[in-house]
């Protein structure tokens, strides 16, 4: 291994000094080595100097996309915004009709009205009528409905309420259609209807349950 390396230490010996006496005599090869050489070095150094600013270029672009997806999302906001105002300002007559509809407190005495009525305009006569978890100062109470009806959306804030109505069939099926288009918006969960016959002929009773939901002063 000894006698290999010293041969091929030798030879690499006598190639280089081979190209070193050539370089020395021969102008046209040393210039052109010159050149290669300073070619390299400007290549290398541009690189190492090009790097940092191609890394901000490419940086500064990423931000600039960024930015105009940005602008074109604030945009399309404010141009919602401006459709929303305007929609507000042709709607304004109905705001009162919107708040009750659904309130933000409980109103029995308006639901009380409209279901009166209802009944007056439908010729049944109003035998009962209960509303229950009614709180008129203060902060209502979340009440936990019965598994049997559907729960009422974002989780609002009820009052339960129990209609009794006498009448014939299709006056009371009219009361029911009435009474689900009223101002004030209510889930009717239940009925039962009920015949019976006495000294005054078929009476014909019906028990309306419900829940009206209002979304509170929060």
């Amino acid at each position: 291994m000894a006698t290999g390396w010293r041969s091929s230490y030798y030879r690499y010996k006598e190639v280089f000094l081979n190209v070193s006496a050539l370089y020395k005599k021969r102008a046209d090869l040393r210039a052109f080595l010159e050149i290669v050489l300073s070619i390299v070095a400007v290549i290398i150094f541009l690189l190492f100097a090009l790097k940092p600013t191609a890394l901000t270029i490419i940086s500064l672009v990423q931000q600039i996309k960024e930015e105009r997806s940005t602008l074109a999302s604030l945009t399309q906001k404010v141009s919602d915004l401006q459709k929303a105002k305007t929609l507000l300002t042709q709607n304004q007559r109905y705001l009162g009709n919107i708040d009750i509809a659904v309130a933000t407190s409980p109103n029995p005495d308006i639901f009380a009205k409209q279901v009166g009525g209802v009944a007056a305009k439908d010729g049944v006569s109003l035998v009962g009528l209960t509303m229950d978890n009614i709180v008129l100062v203060g902060t209502p109470k979340k009440t936990s409905s019965s598994q049997d009806v559907v729960p009422l959306p974002n989780n609002s804030y009820e009052i339960a309420y129990s209609i009794v109505i006498k009448g014939s069939y299709p006056n009371i099926e009219s009361f029911l259609k009435d009474l689900e288009n009223i101002r004030v918006i209510s889930r009717i969960d239940s009925m039962t209807v009920t015949s019976s016959t006495g000294d005054a002929g078929r009476v014909i009773v019906a028990v309306i349950s419900g829940r009206i939901p209002f979304v509170g002063n929060n």
